[in-house]
């Protein structure tokens, strides 16, 4: 056991405070606005620390240090496309500025309220289905990292990550958008002081000078060109654009904070601050993983090398401060996953689907319900699953499977007066069955992601030209997409 007695004590108070927090949020639960979109009462600093602490979790370094010990300073395209796109969205109010302005509480509400209810079940599965197989994998990944990092024996790892599973699906249940609220502030100063302390210590543990000689000595030019890396070029950076626009504006979890905000200017200035800090998410666990490169040479696995140079590098009592941390990302992370997805189920699929509509009271108990399938998905699926490839990759192409459709229908919806309910559909089935090409015929990430992103919107163009005109967004619709 590497972890000391005190690293467990910074552990075991940093996991109480969180799970007080989170039920202290309970109390100001009245109805379905409140659990889903916490009253859409969130200011600028809760505002930009929930939608941080939201994108930013354990399998967020890992995966960002797993691109870093494989591609070297290439790897930094990832997190300049990511933190640039989120920053232009945020100055402009690019689909944000509009969607909340429609007062939503799900993305595929949006489908109802500009296409058809049939087309919001059918987004509410397709993003049902590649949002919780994305999430599946988290408790594996970030079991690895506390398995590397602490020295837990294997046998005990997923008794472990259930127990933090269970406190995640506790609070999330109870309090909803308002505990995640609260606990995320908590957890983005742990994460903050954390990321700081790691990246210090792995560039004083490997030295500036031979980070660089370590990847161009592994690597090449391609170590430090995203252009001449095999595992990225042109068509794989237009696929980043395309995959953090959707994500920003169509992703559950971080629409969740769009429609969460204030009012539509508090969510331009929550994104813009927020994509100056996925800057730094992106490129500092890279730069971990570059240091483990370094350190511990080429052949280690690539996602255990991170974690087990921190075991090495790091002294007593400061394991536990950053193991602390990255729980926060965890539990940060995974408990707006499970209220994201949850909600899809109960207010995309469940609800649309029934005769008789149900009291505000009564959806709060259906989504708490749809929390418990989906924790009991995530946890079975994280301990069996293989990943065909790198983290990140596969990350992005289970998220593609209801982004390439969703950014181009609504796109279309909100910016083209032609486009239609025919365009939507096209665009949605075209984008999730070009993400098949990646799971089942193995090909590269970039051109399967970019191709479904393509195909959405070549089906969104066509399908639109071909089927019957739809209505606009009128002001009965826009009263319809508000709190039931």
């Amino acid at each position: 056991m590497i972890f000391s007695a005190l690293d467990w004590t910074i552990i075991l108070i940093y996991l109480l405070l969180s799970m007080g927090a989170g039920l202290y949020g309970k109390r100001y639960i009245a109805g379905l606005s409140d659990f889903l979109v916490a009253g859409r009462e969130v200011g600028l600093y809760l505002g930009i620390s929930t939608l941080a602490a939201t994108e930013i979790g354990t399998i967020t370094f890992m995966y960002y240090a797993e691109l870093g010990y494989k591609t070297g300073f290439a790897s930094f395209i990832n997190g300049l496309v990511a933190g640039c796109v989120m920053i232009v969205i945020g100055r402009t109010g690019f689909i944000i500025k509009r969607l909340r302005e429609l007062r939503l509480m799900t993305v595929p509400e949006y489908f109802q309220v500009r296409y058809s209810r049939n087309l919001r079940v059918l987004t509410g599965v397709l993003v049902a289905i590649g949002g919780i197989l994305n999430m599946g994998v988290f408790l594996k990944i970030e079991g690895m990292f506390l398995a590397t990092i602490s020295g837990i024996p294997l046998e005990y790892l997923k008794a472990v990550m259930t127990g933090i599973l269970l406190l995640e699906l506790i609070y999330t249940v109870l309090g909803g958008m308002v505990s995640i609220v609260i606990t995320d502030f908590i957890q983005f100063v742990a994460l903050s002081l954390g990321t700081i302390v790691v990246t210090i210590a792995c560039i004083h543990s490997a030295g500036w000078a031979n980070m660089h000689d370590a990847v161009w000595k592994t690597m090449g030019e391609g170590g430090f060109s995203p252009l001449a890396n095999p595992e990225y070029g042109w068509a794989y950076i237009l696929f980043q654009v395309f995959i953090w626009l959707a994500v920003d504006t169509c992703w559950q979890t971080t629409a969740m904070r769009t429609f969460s905000a204030r009012d539509s200017e508090t969510s331009r200035k929550v994104f813009t601050w927020t994509g100056v800090v996925f800057l730094g998410r992106g490129m500092m666990p890279m730069l971990w993983g570059i240091a483990a490169l370094t350190v511990l040479g080429a052949r280690q696995d690539s996602l255990e090398a991170m974690p087990t140079l921190l075991a090495r590098i790091l002294p007593e009592g400061v394991r536990g401060v950053v193991v602390a941390g990255m729980l926060a990302a965890t539990m940060s992370v995974n408990s707006s996953y499970l209220l994201g997805w949850s909600s899809i189920i109960a207010q995309d699929i469940v609800l649309p689907l029934r005769r008789t509509p149900l009291s505000s009271r009564s959806q709060v108990l259906l989504n708490r319900a749809a929390n418990l399938f989906v924790s009991l998905f995530v946890l079975f699926w994280g301990l069996w699953y293989t990943l065909p490839g790198p983290a990140y990759f596969y990350l992005n192409l289970t998220g593609t499977i209801f982004l390439g459709g969703s950014l181009a229908a609504i796109m279309g919806g909100l910016y083209w007066k032609r486009a239609n309910t025919a365009g939507a559909y096209s665009a949605m089935l075209a984008g999730a069955v070009a993400t098949t090409g990646f799971f089942f015929l193995h090909w590269p990430a970039s051109y399967s992601g970019l191709g479904a992103f393509l195909l959405a919107f070549a089906g969104m163009f066509l399908g639109s030209l071909a089927g019957k005109p739809s209505p606009e967004l009128s002001a009965v619709a826009t009263e319809a997409a508000g709190d039931p």
